[in-house]
């Protein structure tokens, strides 16, 4: 993140949420919050997306108008090369354009990958996790989901638009919610994950709950068409201890 865009960790307020279980890794995390200027905020493996929710009510209570958010398992990528999708991966301003973007479209959220390594932004995945009921309205033609896996021939994400910024090229629309780095702003967290809270949540949970607001106009997003992050858990812990919420 540093050798990316030294912003990310000068100019916002940064906080860890620290949710590992295993006493050796305590201090350390400690010292490098101490190091790099984070607030470590220790929890006892409250779950992904019980984390996700932590996060989101604490955010709510702060003064700050918008928040960054990455797991840990999201780095920023060298500065060159372009994704499997062929958009870029690096701009030496990207946390102060991406803010610009943000700001400018009005947006509840933004998300910061076009690409990641199980999949990308052009199929709709939130078409797996909407009711039935809404599936069929919304997709009238494309209402049946396969018995097993994924469909090769699901529904493609629909842009409303296709804009640029700063030599940032981003799209509005139907965006789908994931727990993938995004720009959140206090309005859109309030929608999101404060006005409605679900006591066991998953991502799916979220990702079809969002999407419907998205469709009723409730909620607007956006997504750079670029991927300056890639997934890679180098580090993995005991099947046994993940947990959702």
């Amino acid at each position: 993140m540093a050798e990316y865009d030294e912003n990310f960790l000068s100019r916002p307020k940064k906080f860890l949420l620290d949710n590992s279980t295993n006493p050796e890794t305590f201090e350390e995390y400690r010292s490098l919050c101490d190091e790099h200027g984070f607030e470590h905020i220790k929890k006892n493996n409250i779950g992904i997306c019980g984390g996700r929710q932590f996060i989101a009510e604490h955010f709510a209570e702060s003064d700050a108008d918008y928040m960054f958010f990455f797991e840990d398992d999201m780095f920023f990528y060298p500065k060159s090369d372009f994704c499997k999708n062929g958009f870029k991966r690096f701009d030496k301003n990207l946390y102060t354009k991406s803010l610009e973007i943000a700001h400018k479209e009005n947006l509840d959220f933004l998300k910061l990958n076009f690409t990641e390594f199980f999949g990308d932004n052009s199929s709709q995945w939130a078409w797996y996790n909407v009711p039935q009921h809404f599936r069929e309205k919304h997709w009238p033609n494309k209402c049946k989901l396969p018995v097993s896996g994924l469909d090769p021939n699901s529904p493609k994400t629909a842009f409303n638009s296709i804009k640029s910024h700063a030599n940032i090229p981003y799209a509005l629309g139907e965006i789908y919610y994931c727990n993938w780095p995004q720009i959140v702003s206090k309005t859109g967290n309030k929608k999101m994950f404060i006005d409605t809270v679900f006591a066991h949540p998953f991502e799916q949970t979220w990702m079809s709950h969002m999407f419907q607001l998205t469709i009723a106009e409730e909620l607007k997003s956006g997504i750079l068409l670029m991927t300056p992050t890639e997934h890679d858990r180098f580090e993995h812990y005991a099947a046994d201890l993940r947990r959702e919420n």
